[in-house]
C-alpha cells in the first residue's frame, strides 16, 4: 500500500448504475463514489514498473462483487468510508507489484480524505489464492522445490482489501501508529522494528525492502513468523501495515471465523512447515491491543473519524 499526498480535485463518478441495500444509506453512499482511478494514481501505478495501466471498468457481475464486499464491512468501517473515502476506483495493472494505493488528499473544508484504488485482478479472487500469490513474491527459486501455500477459508479478497485499506485511513485521520504504545513495543519508529525482531529472519523479505529469498529459505522464515507477534509476514512492513492487518484479521477471524494458516511445503508436496498465527496468543492479545487503541483514539477524538 502507498499513500500519495496532493490537494484533492473532487470526484469523477463512475457511470454504472447503483444498486442500493434498503434502508442502507451508508452502504448507498459508498457505492456512488465508485468512479475511474485519478490520473495522479495511475501515473504512480506507472512509476512504480506497472504497464498496460488503465481505468478498469467494473462488469454487472463485478458491481456485484463490489457491492455484496462494501455491504459486508463492519457498520463502523462504512461509517468511516462514508465521512472519509474521496472514491474507490479500480485499475487495470497485471504487472504491478501493489494490490492497492491510498491516495492522501483533502475534503472541501480541508478534512483529510483518501481515494482507495484497488487492481482489478483481485475482484475474482479468493483470499487463500491471493495471499498465496503474495506470499510466493518473497522467495527466487533455487531448485529446492519448496513453496508457500496459504489457506484462508472461502473469503473473498476484496473483502480482505477493504478492511486492510479502511484501517489506514483509520490511522491516517486519527494517528495511532505514530503514538499507540501497542506499537512501540515492537517498532522503535515508523519503518524501524525493535529488538529482536530486527534481527530475525522476518526483518529480511522484500515487504522490508531487502530481496527475495532463495526458497530453500522459506522453512526457516516461517518458523521465525511463528514465533513472533505478527500475524503476518506483510505485518513487519511498518507500523501502519502492522496495524491495518491487525485490525483486518481481527474482523475477519472474529466477525466471519476465517482462518490462516500458511504452510511450507517441500517439492513432493509434503507440508514441513505449518503456522496459524491467528492462534498465537501474541497475536490474539495484539489484535485486542489494536482494536482498543482505535477505540480510544475514536473516543479522544470522535470527529476525526
Amino acid at each position: 500500500m502507498l499513500w500519495l499526498t496532493w490537494p484533492g480535485n473532487g470526484l469523477a463518478q463512475g457511470d454504472a448504475p447503483l444498486a442500493a441495500v434498503a434502508g442502507d444509506q451508508t452502504a448507498a453512499a459508498l457505492r456512488a463514489r465508485i468512479g475511474p482511478p485519478h490520473d495522479e494514481t495511475i501515473k504512480a501505478y506507472v512509476a512504480a514498473g506497472a504497464t498496460e495501466t488503465k481505468p478498469h471498468v467494473l462488469t454487472d457481475r463485478e458491481w456485484r462483487l463490489v457491492e455484496s464486499a462494501i455491504a459486508d464491512l463492519p457498520v463502523q468501517y462504512r461509517q468511516v468510508l462514508e465521512r472519509r473515502l474521496g472514491r474507490l476506483s479500480f485499475i487495470d495493472a497485471p504487472s504491478s507489484m501493489g494490490t492497492a494505493l491510498t491516495r492522501a488528499s483533502e475534503g472541501p473544508n480541508g478534512e483529510p480524505m483518501s481515494d482507495i484504488t484497488i487492481r482489478s485482478e483481485v475482484l475474482d479472487k479468493s483470499l487463500s489464492d491471493f495471499l498465496t500469490e503474495k506470499e510466493a513474491l518473497l522467495f527466487s527459486e533455487d531448485g529446492s522445490g519448496y513453496s508457500v501455500r496459504v489457506s484462508a477459508g472461502k473469503m473473498s479478497a476484496l473483502s480482505y482489501i477493504l478492511l486492510h485499506e479502511t484501517a489506514h485511513v483509520m490511522d491516517r485521520a486519527l494517528e495511532i501508529t505514530q503514538q499507540s504504545p501497542p506499537f512501540r513495543t515492537v517498532w522503535t519508529d515508523y519503518r524501524s522494528l525493535a529488538q529482536p525482531y530486527a534481527a530475525d529472519p522476518i526483518s529480511q523479505t522484500t515487504y522490508r525492502r531487502q530481496p527475495k529469498l532463495p526458497a530453500s529459505q522459506a522453512p526457516a522464515l516461517y518458523r521465525a513468523l511463528g514465533q513472533a507477534p505478527f500475524v503476518s509476514l506483510y505485518s513487519t512492513a511498518s507500523a501502519g501495515e502492522d496495524f491495518a492487518e491487525l485490525l483486518a484479521w481481527r474482523e475477519l477471524s472474529t466477525r466471519f471465523e476465517t482462518p490462516l494458516k500458511i504452510q511450507v511445503l517441500d517439492g513432493r508436496g509434503i507440508e514441513v512447515v505449518s503456522v496459524e498465527p491467528l492462534k498465537s496468543p501474541a497475536v490474539r492479545s495484539r489484535l485486542e491491543a489494536a482494536q482498543a487503541a482505535l477505540d480510544k483514539a475514536r473516543a479522544a477524538a470522535p470527529n476525526k473519524t
